[in-house]
């Protein structure tokens, strides 16, 4: 449920009455907050004002809805990410609490039932990268990428005489 205010993605008030707790509302928001701390798609300015709140998520002493609670009040906002994060953000998050419900297990329409944000975070962080590399590389890298990849067959080479 994207905010109508300019600028803000999602945040936890909009979740709270449908999660029936703040944790459970927030949990999403928090699990796509820290992919993108752990994939360096933070703003500058967060990065400078609380560094030490980063390297606590990326060693999971607290987890991302902490830190949107400290950081942005339970508002995930444009001016938390990266240029590169924003534009992904654009791009994918109406799509992003479906997914999130599907890597889980859990109906979209109530995707509220997680008790643990770190083992939603490693179920839904393949997904998150996976989209990003889709909506995201440059056609460039994704061409390299596909070339080396161990899933393709690589062309046989035949020598012409």
């Amino acid at each position: 449920m994207p905010c109508e205010e300019v600028g803000i993605l999602d945040e936890l008030r909009a979740h709270i009455e449908a999660a029936g707790a703040p944790d459970r509302a927030v949990m999403h928001i928090g699990v796509f907050l820290a992919w993108c701390v752990n994939h360096d798609l933070i703003s500058h300015d967060l990065s400078r004002r609380h560094p030490d709140l980063l390297i606590k998520v990326k060693i999971r002493e607290i987890d991302g809805s902490d830190l949107l609670v400290k950081v942005a009040a339970g508002q995930l906002s444009h001016d938390l990410l990266s240029e590169a994060g924003s534009a992904f953000a654009k791009r994918y998050y109406d799509q992003y609490l479906q997914d999130y419900a599907q890597a889980l297990g859990l109906d979209a329409t109530h995707p509220y039932n997680v008790d643990d944000a770190w083992s939603a975070y490693d179920k839904v962080a393949p997904v998150l990268t996976r989209r990003f590399r889709d909506l995201c590389a440059s056609p460039v890298k994704s061409a390299i990428v596909n070339l080396f990849s161990k899933r393709r067959k690589r062309p046989r080479l035949r020598l012409v005489r």
